[in-house]
């Protein structure tokens, strides 16, 4: 296959063949842009940010169904361990006869009666002659539970794992069906199990029910009906009739009793309720009403609200509709004609907890955080207030503030770690105190104009700092704060946001804060009611800061070298407010290296875009048909494009109205006159739609021509490496049986690449518009889009009304397909094929856009096909999943990081109180005040030990405690000191500062219910795959027939998330039962090995004592008997280097033995050199390695770089990187070496950072050399080896005080093998300032990965070079040609 090269997009180092207010900082070492801005988050912990915003005791975690018993008692199915909660309808409140205190299917044998009906994970339930029966997905069960007692009643083990389940309550009969597993009867009379051999697509059904002797279900977008048989085991007949029904991807339905063709439905994507008539043929229906739209607000009688709902019961006894409210943890009742009744629950979260939520989904997002510097402080009375001194180094947040009490605090100092340091602790705030203004605004003053601790960079004018002050009410001493943020705003350029977050704000109140804005220089204040809002809303504030550095307008270029002779480049302009203008170019390259600008067969690929009309854009939605045209993502699809978009709750706003805005500010109806434009969100759904096709619905020219065609309608292709695909030419000559040219040549691959011949050349990259480009590579012509379902629900990110302004319109710049595309020849079956055959696939990741991928199947590039895409939301903790049928599927893990306020005895004291200050603040055990002390506290999590938990208190780590199990299995600590949770704002009693987190790899942490989509460890995927055969069976297996086609990719990038990301994660590209599964022989491996979480990822063992938040944001270097001839195992050797400064050695071939005659296994993995990093000396590893053969040690060795991405221009004492070069002295074989502590270091090899004549050559006994970087250099891209030397692109910040300026760019050539410095030998000298300088001078900036074609290298610059250009060229001297491939990367 003709695959070409290409050098990276500027800044990537991985290389292989609401206002909804959301930026993406500039390149590093781009100058102004890349002095990260001061800001300092202020939370308001007063008393009442411990009020309830919804829940309690009666409180539900993820509800998913729901149903009544006789008395029309509400019984509800919970997700996870949960168990069956049970309501007294007329009160709301739990059945305390019921189970234990209104809770069952816990396992609780006391209440019980035996531990049979545990309902872990249930997705249905339902009454029949008052038992609830409810699925069991974890226990692969039905379980029946006495509705009146709680009382287990009965197990049914089905051998499946259930999804939808029904009850004929005519015939007795329950039908339950499980994804492809299996579909069962049970005869509830005789409790009598029947198999029914039906089609696969009765099994997939999400949900079901039963009516007029049909049996219904939804799957695919359409509603089924299948007859039921009369007499045996009744199952439904295998043949059915269906309608289409475009509501999503998950539909809850349920019969009206009363009705044989009644149905109702619940959309989770549209958050909607309807009531439909089904035609007498089954294929059809009529709507008779619809009720709700999504919000977290409550529904009344005249408004009704959903937030991605799921379950529906029946009432008969009532004649009520029962909706079970997924994500806003609630159960609605209605009437037939859809009139709300009441609500029972709601998640149970106090006002502290969402706050604490939202700011970590801002410290912990990479697309902020590498443009800011984070602090934190609370406050609340005024007391002690302000700030005299940090006691410890307030560069590295040890240490304490001064003055610092439980009621105001700089917990954390502004530096460039505090945005870990903050994600750490926030949980630990608990609320109490009064709100005072002042307090706020003296510590952000004092702090701001402390000579000695100040954050701000006196000498580099282009630093921006800024306050963000949350609070949650009515404060006082306003004038006081008011004067100090007008203070530090005008004489010294500070400003300030203001945040009035929830409902308790008055009218007053608001003004107030809307003054602090105005003073602050921010104009009005930011309101967010709810807890989503508040997330997107601080989003929103700091990426308004990142975006208002936007000035650097240098292109960037990114290049790749083919045989042909062509040079495809990747350019983008930064602009403000605005989506990042982008093109792809191609031009000549003579064999000589030189670039003929001339040729007639040169092309920008801006100027050959279709119009917005013509262009083919397409995705997987459901309801519609890709296949059709590849043209499904257009206006006509709005409503089901609409729903993909809501699928992370992220909302289409209102940006163009005809009238004024609700606050009376005419900003958003600048452009009312033009066609379309309407008040409400239907116009911005279908602009929104129009704008990712390239027209100008954000009026960026402000001439309200709304549809017209943008200037250039191309995102910025940013890191995405641009791959070329021509006719099929993978190797098929082989010279063993372990090679896959070998397995190419037995299946025929020639067959292939003949039918293929002609097939055209199709250039792909992934653009920041959130669109894979498929562009003829001959013209330049985009021949189609593809819009990832999984970036898709991203996309309104872009939308920001405040840009909306009386002089023109903007937008949010964003990363969308932002990851390295990798393209491979698989001879496997696709889903919905019946054979096995040769295809081509393209493995897309998402890189900064998001942590997942998406594989499409494009033999032929004009019909390519989806075949899955998968996401992992790490915040909201979810992993999505989209197959090959679009069908969307969500499977949910526990949070890892619990707050007082989550634990049941806090939770009970909220209730207690409930803004009732008659109750009782006697802060005691009792459990009926509103204070609670004691050293027992439960946290409502099963299956954990005291090794499985993380306890911060008073901001450091405790160990005094102890764990045990309560009846329920859930999880009670005891501490040696007592701890307190007042929920009373007015209580002289003071919480306890103590946070809960439970450790990566425990056993109930990731996804339960369908493990092999256990993602819950994948980052941002930054990391490129690596497509290869694995031997299936492990150690010994020789049989090349049953290998799988495998990617193995790093586990991305985790941001400050303690366990994601530092892992090898594998996926299975074969199978069709399950696609998009992580490999199964890691987790049998795992298990073998006795992990304890049975992990289906290989994790990588991190220093016990290291500080660093560990990732693996580079790609695998993979050894295979193609890449490596003579070698005599099957599979791969894969290295892998980590921010943490280790490589990691994987064992993937099927090797029995080491060579010392010790066994090994297919999985083994073992620390092969670690760098010694730490954050003080910024020594981390972003980017990939680069490998190749001595060729006089003939010895594998690897090269490495580091220096820290996000801060490239850090100069702080200590910071000191390498050049590195190690040798794997056991190559080809595997064998085990040492645990991370125990692995050799640069101790173990020679400096040569100063040798220029080969005098430090490493000897043998050496693991390697390294090079220290002089002046605060950094490796910017993984170094590229060529012959026999090993290529670093450098840079070196600016001696400047002024840090605005821009630093050399440096190319250091080195012996591959003695470390030698060979840049004069080899590049050439330096002239004039610079011929000091022991690498060669190309610019200013930071250079890209280099890349060499014909002995000429090629490299980006961020910057400029010496002439003012932005493609650096030079000629590489010397060297003799290795006879091993340098580069191990290849696909």
């Amino acid at each position: 296959m003709k695959i070409k090269k290409l050098i990276l997009a500027i800044f990537l180092f991985t290389f292989a063949l609401s206002e909804n207010l959301f930026a993406k900082a500039l390149p590093p070492g781009t100058g102004i842009g890349d002095v990260p801005a001061n800001v300092l988050i202020l939370l308001d912990k007063s008393g009442s940010m411990g009020w309830r915003m919804s829940g309690g005791t009666t409180g539900m975690k993820y509800p998913y169904d729901a149903a009544a018993d006789s008395n029309g008692d509400i019984l509800v199915s919970q997700f996870d361990r949960d168990g069956v909660k049970k309501f007294v309808y007329d009160t709301a409140t739990l059945d305390s006869g019921f189970g234990n205190n209104g809770i069952s299917g816990k396992g609780n044998s006391t209440y019980e009666g035996n531990n049979q009906c545990r309902t872990s994970y249930s997705y249905s339930g339902e009454v029949y002659n008052d038992v609830y029966y409810t699925t069991a997905y974890y226990e692969r069960a039905v379980v029946a539970i006495n509705a009146s007692t709680g009382k287990c009643v009965r197990k049914y083990n089905l051998g499946f794992y259930p999804y939808s389940m029904t009850i004929d309550q005519s015939t007795g009969y329950l039908y339950v069906g499980g994804g492809i597993n299996g579909f069962k009867t049970i005869n509830l009379a005789n409790n009598s199990m029947s198999n029914c051999s039906l089609h696969r697509i009765f099994k997939e059904g999400f949900s079901s029910t039963v009516s007029g002797g049909y049996y219904y279900f939804y799957t695919r977008s359409h509603i089924w009906r299948s007859t039921l048989y009369t007499s045996g085991s009744r199952c439904p007949m295998n043949s059915w009739s269906y309608f289409r029904y475009n509501a999503g991807s998950y539909v809850g339905l349920e019969a009206n009793p009363n009705s044989a063709t009644e149905l109702w439905t619940l959309s989770w994507n549209n958050s909607r309720m309807e009531k439909i008539t089904v035609n007498s043929a089954g294929n059809g229906y009529t709507r008779n009403s619809q009720w709700g739209s999504r919000s977290m607000s409550s529904t009344t009688a005249s408004s009704t609200y959903f937030y991605y709902p799921w379950g529906l019961g029946w009432d008969s006894t009532n004649n009520r509709v029962i909706a079970a409210d997924l994500n806003k943890g609630a159960v609605q009742i209605f009437d037939t004609n859809g009139t709300w009744i009441k609500t029972f629950g709601g998640t149970p979260t106090t006002r502290m907890q969402a706050a604490a939520k939202a700011i970590k989904s801002l410290v912990t997002d990479a697309s902020l955080t590498s443009g800011v510097n984070f602090g934190f402080a609370y406050w609340s009375s005024s007391g002690s207030s302000g700030f005299t001194r940090w006691n410890g180094n307030h560069k590295t947040g040890t240490g304490n503030a001064s003055p610092c009490n439980y009621w105001n605090c700089l917990k954390v100092p502004i530096f460039k770690g505090g945005a870990a340091k903050i994600s750490g602790m926030i949980n630990t705030i608990n609320p109490g105190g009064g709100t005072n203004a002042d307090a706020f605004m003296r510590i952000a003053q004092q702090y701001y104009l402390n000579n000695t601790y100040t954050p701000i960079d006196k000498n580099s004018p282009c630093q921006n700092s800024y306050i963000l002050v949350i609070g949650d009410g009515d404060w006082s001493n306003h004038n006081a704060a008011e004067n100090k943020v007008r203070s530090l705003y005008n004489n010294h350029k500070i400003k300030t946001f203001a945040v009035a977050f929830g409902t308790g704000i008055s009218s007053s109140g608001l003004r107030n804060f809307n003054n602090i804005a105005r003073a602050g220089g921010t104009t009005k204040a930011i309101e967010a009611k709810t807890a989503e809002k508040l997330k997107s809303e601080l989003k929103a504030a700091i990426s308004q800061i990142i975006a208002s550095k936007l000035s650097f307008t240098a292109p960037a270029i990114t290049a790749t070298l083919t045989s042909g002779g062509s040079l495809y480049q990747a350019q983008f302009d930064y602009q403000q407010n605005k989506e990042w203008s982008g093109t792809i170019s191609r031009t000549k390259i003579n064999p000589d290296g030189s670039l003929d600008k001339s040729d007639i067969g040169n092309w920008t690929a801006k100027d050959e875009v279709p119009s917005p009309s013509n262009r083919k854009i397409w995705s997987v939605i459901p309801g519609t048909d890709y296949k059709t045209d590849y043209n499904n993502f257009k206006t006509s699809n709005a409503t089901e494009i609409g729903n993909v978009f809501n699928l992370y709750g992220n909302d289409i706003l209102d940006y163009h109205r005809d009238s004024n805005n609700a606050d009376g500010s005419t900003n958003n109806r600048r452009c009312a006159t033009s066609t379309g434009v309407i008040d409400g969100t239907s116009d911005d759904l279908e602009g929104l739609i129009n704008f990712v096709r390239g027209t100008d619905y954000f009026d960026y020219d402000h001439d309200c021509q709304l549809e017209e065609e943008r200037d250039n309608p191309m995102g910025d292709v940013y890191h995405s490496q641009l791959v070329v695909v021509g006719a099929p030419s993978a190797d098929s000559d082989y010279t063993g049986n372990n090679q896959e040219a070998y397995w190419r040549s037995i299946k025929n691959y020639g067959d292939f690449v003949t039918t293929n011949k002609s097939r055209k050349e199709v250039l792909y990259a992934g653009s920041n518009s959130g669109i894979l480009h498929a562009i003829d590579a001959k013209t330049g012509v985009e021949i189609w889009g593809f819009v990832p379902p999984l970036i898709a629900p991203n996309l309104p990110l872009v939308m920001n009304t405040n840009l909306n302004t009386s002089s023109k319109g903007g937008s949010n710049a964003i990363f969308g397909v932002d990851g390295s595309i990798v393209v491979h020849d698989m001879y496997f079956k696709t889903p919905g094929s019946t054979s096995e055959g040769w295809h081509t696939i393209l493995f897309a990741p998402y890189g900064r856009g998001g942590a997942g991928f998406s594989v499409l199947e494009v033999t032929d590039p004009d019909k390519p096909l989806h075949l899955y895409s998968i996401y992992n939301d790490v915040i909201n903790n979810r992993v999505y999943r989209v197959d090959h049928y679009q069908n969307i599927y969500a499977y949910d893990y526990i949070s890892g990081s619990y707050s007082m306020a989550s634990l049941q005895e806090a939770i009970i004291a909220t209730d207690n109180y409930n803004d009732d200050n008659s109750v009782s603040d006697t802060c005691n055990d009792s459990g009926n005040t509103s204070c609670y002390k004691s050293k027992v506290w439960t946290l409502p999590v099963q299956g954990l030990s005291k090794n499985d938990l993380k306890v911060i208190y008073n901001g450091s780590n405790y160990d005094r405690f102890s764990v045990t199990t309560n009846g329920n299995g859930d999880t009670v600590l005891t501490f040696v000191h007592e701890m307190t949770y007042s929920a009373d704002p007015g209580d002289s009693g003071t919480s306890s500062e103590l946070g809960i987190t439970i450790k990566p790899g425990s056993k109930a942490t990731g996804v339960q219910t369908n493990p092999e989509y256990d993602y819950s460890k994948l980052g941002e995927t930054w990391s490129d795959p690596r497509i290869f055969r694995i031997p299936n069976n492990g150690a010994g297996d020789t049989n090349i027939e049953d290998d799988v086609y495998v990617a193995a990719m790093g586990g991305g990038y985790g941001t400050q998330f303690e366990g994601v990301g530092s892992n090898l994660t594998i996926i299975d590209l074969e199978d069709t039962t399950n696609p998009g599964r992580l490999y199964e022989g890691v987790y049998k491996y795992n298990k073998n090995k006795g992990t304890p979480t049975e992990s289906r990822v290989l994790d990588i063992e991190d220093l016990a004592a290291g500080e660093i938040v560990n990732s693996t944001p580079g790609s695998p270097v993979l050894i295979t008997p193609d890449t490596a001839r003579g070698i005599s195992w099957n599979g791969a050797m894969l290295y892998l280097n980590d921010l943490e400064g280790k490589i990691t050695k994987f064992n993937l071939t099927n090797m029995i033995q080491d060579g010392n005659g010790n066994n090994i296994e297919m999985f083994d993995h073992t620390t092969l050199f670690t760098a010694g990093s730490s954050n003080a000396n910024g020594r981390y590893m972003y980017h990939s390695m680069d490998a190749t053969i001595g060729q006089k040690t003939n010895s594998l060795w690897l090269f490495a770089g580091t220096g820290d991405y996000e801060r490239i221009n850090d100069t702080t004492h200590g910071v000191s990187n390498y050049a590195i070069g190690i040798k794997d002295p056991d190559y080809p074989l595997y064998r085990e070496i040492a645990i991370p502590t125990k692995a050799d270091d640069i101790t173990k090899c020679k400096n040569t950072s100063n040798d220029t004549t080969g005098a430090q050559c490493p000897e043998n006994a050496d693991r390697g050399w390294y090079a220290v970087l002089d002046n605060f250099a950094k490796v910017t891209a993984e170094p590229t080896v060529y012959r026999s030397t090993a290529l670093f692109p450098l840079y070196v910040p600016t001696s400047s005080l002024n840090k605005c300026s821009l630093g050399d760019a440096l190319l250091c050539a080195r012996d591959a093998e003695c470390g030698t410095n060979l840049s004069k030998v080899v590049l050439g000298e330096n002239t004039g300032s610079h011929t000091s300088k022991k690498c060669l001078y190309v610019g200013q900036g930071v250079l890209s990965k280099v890349i060499v074609f014909a002995d000429s290298y090629y490299i980006n610059i961020a910057g400029q070079t010496i002439d003012g250009g932005d493609l650096v060229t030079g000629k590489v001297k010397g060297g003799s040609a290795s006879t091993y491939r340098s580069s191990w990367k290849s696909n």
